[in-house]
């Protein structure tokens, strides 16, 4: 396996005098186990056949590649936490995406096809994946971490333009750039502090003043997490939030006695203690309203079992996986978009996945935006 290993910012500004505007296939080996920005250990570049090796760990300044990643057309593959790391690091997504296991999706190869198998199935060659799970911040990097990573890269171009050519057969081309195109625009969507409780479990357990409770802590630990670049399970694990908003401790042995682990309520337990007695001092008017479960309207399976049907047959129709249509999360998305907002809250709301795009040209049509 041929490639260059760049690992000084003199070699990096080389490399980049070379790039022209041909498509950069990319990948990216990264640490995530503690903190909230994955550490990005290894970035993999081929443009025309040529495979480098960026090492972040000994260059930690890249933003003359990022800069030079400016409105380029990008092959990844699975690109999701690729794109995060780009974006955190260049700043924006602002390039031209092609993810090749969304091309897979639309070709009916599977809803989440793995890099090894798709280029076993287009091109008839086997991928070692046997380092995938190692740790690719340690150096000295084996050579058989480099050439694992260098593989990433090699069969990029080639599968994506065997996959153009057969999307173009099943005129879903269009639609998979525009899936693309969307993938970029979503991950490009900053989370919204006010709302990071809504991600917790069992929330329809809590009464209103437990919702302000668990509001507030959970932007608490969203911000401090992103504050001390921490995982947010070691700020606060997910499941002692609803503890605390359950219980509403008021002192260190309430805390105590809900079993928080001690890094909790040794670096934490004041902080907690404080926001749940200032939540304690709103009015009832500022708490959020009760959170209703779609399970609980009477029409809800029966409306599942409906719209499931109709993405059955969309999916036979058109010979694509029932997963890239819509999971039962789009799903639930659009159901609440329909129950839970009246006329005038959907015209601000955000559009569901299903009535956008190409779901709405070939099965969001179909639905019923008005059942309830």
């Amino acid at each position: 396996m041929q490639f260059d290993m760049i690992n000084t910012q003199a070699q990096l500004h080389r490399f980049i005098q070379t790039l022209d505007n041909s498509p950069l296939s990319l990948d990216t080996e990264f640490v995530r186990t503690r903190t909230y920005v994955a550490n990005l250990g290894l970035l993999q570049v081929s443009q025309n056949k040529k495979i480098s090796l960026i090492d972040p760990i000994a260059i930690p300044d890249l933003s003359e590649f990022w800069q030079a990643m400016d409105s380029k057309e990008c092959i990844l593959h699975a690109s999701s936490e690729d794109l995060e790391i780009i974006r955190d690091h260049k700043g924006d997504l602002n390039i031209t995406l092609f993810d090749t296991q969304i091309a897979c999706s639309f070709l009916n190869l599977g809803a989440s096809l793995g890099y090894a198998k798709m280029v076993e199935t287009l091109r008839g060659i086997s991928v070692d994946k046997g380092e995938s799970r190692t740790d690719w911040c340690k150096r000295p990097l084996t050579e058989k971490q480099v050439d694992y990573a260098a593989i990433d890269v090699l069969h990029l171009q080639p599968c994506l333009d065997i996959l153009k050519k057969q999307l173009d057969e099943k005129n879903m081309r269009a639609f998979f750039e525009l899936e693309c195109k969307n993938t970029l625009i979503q991950k490009m969507q900053k989370p919204d502090p006010e709302n990071a409780y809504k991600l917790l479990n069992n929330l329809y357990k809590l009464d209103r003043q437990g919702l302000a409770i668990i509001k507030a802590l959970a932007k608490w630990r969203f911000l401090t997490a992103i504050e001390r670049n921490l995982a947010l399970n070691f700020v606060v694990k997910a499941d002692n939030l609803w503890l605390l908003a359950h219980y509403r401790p008021s002192t260190l042995q309430d805390l105590q006695r809900l079993h928080l682990l001690p890094n909790e309520m040794r670096i934490h337990g004041q902080k907690i203690l404080t926001i749940i007695k200032q939540v304690g001092s709103l009015e009832e008017n500022d708490y959020p309203p009760l959170i209703s479960r779609l399970v609980d309207f009477p029409a809800y399976k029966k409306t599942l079992k409906d719209i499931r049907a109709q993405i059955v047959i969309c999916a036979e129709k058109y010979q694509l996986p029932i997963e890239l249509i819509a999971s039962k999360r789009v799903i639930n998305e659009y159901l609440s978009w329909c129950w839970k907002l009246n006329s005038q809250q959907r015209q601000t709301a955000k559009t569901p996945k299903l009535l956008c795009d190409w779901r709405l040209e070939l099965v969001g049509y179909q639905l019923d935006h008005r059942q309830s």
